[in-house]
């Protein structure tokens, strides 16, 4: 069975001229990585946006799993889901571990499961673990992109989706 089936995937916004998304489809196996690949504006931040249900298709079927998305209470969806947004997404309000932490919270993780994940997460994206006590404004772009990339993986989900995460992030690292 395939993770992620998109069949016939279209969006319109209202008022649009044309589609943002026209008859897409694709599927991706387990373990297996997708690229959408486009000019900017071309749909694939839509497309993303769609499977995890922020947005609904104007027409076509998402098969996540097995099942319809729209079968899928939208909370147990994304919860399955890691998700790396352009834009970090972080809450600016919350320090780097609480911003980790939050889906296993949410899922009732043990502190002590939560808390080991914190470390491991930012020692995968090469943070310090020092870092878990600063706030997104304490970290440059690369670094909030990173701590963006640990939030997603953060309770080891299904499926993780990606819209350009490593844009903010230097070549080099």
């Amino acid at each position: 069975m395939a993770a992620i089936v998109a069949r016939n995937l279209s969006k319109r916004y209202p008022g649009a001229e044309r589609p943002a998304v026209d008859d897409v489809s694709f599927e991706a196996e387990e373990g297996e990585f997708i690229v959408i690949l486009g000019p900017s504006g071309c749909g694939k931040t839509t497309v993303l946006k769609m499977v995890n249900r922020l947005y609904e298709p104007t027409s076509g079927e998402i098969f996540v799993e097995g099942a319809e998305v729209r079968e899928i209470p939208v909370t147990e969806l994304r919860r399955r889901i890691g998700y790396v947004i352009q834009a970090t997404g972080l809450f600016p309000h919350m320090t780097i571990e609480k911003n980790i932490a939050t889906v296993p919270k949410l899922l009732d993780w043990a502190y002590e499961r939560w808390n080991v994940r914190v470390d491991d997460l930012l020692t995968l994206v090469h943070l310090p673990v020092s870092y878990r006590t600063r706030y997104p404004s304490q970290l440059s772009g690369g670094e909030q992109q990173r701590v963006g990339i640990a939030r997603a993986l953060a309770a080891d989900p299904r499926l993780l989706l990606m819209d350009e995460p490593f844009g903010a992030i230097d070549a080099i690292t």
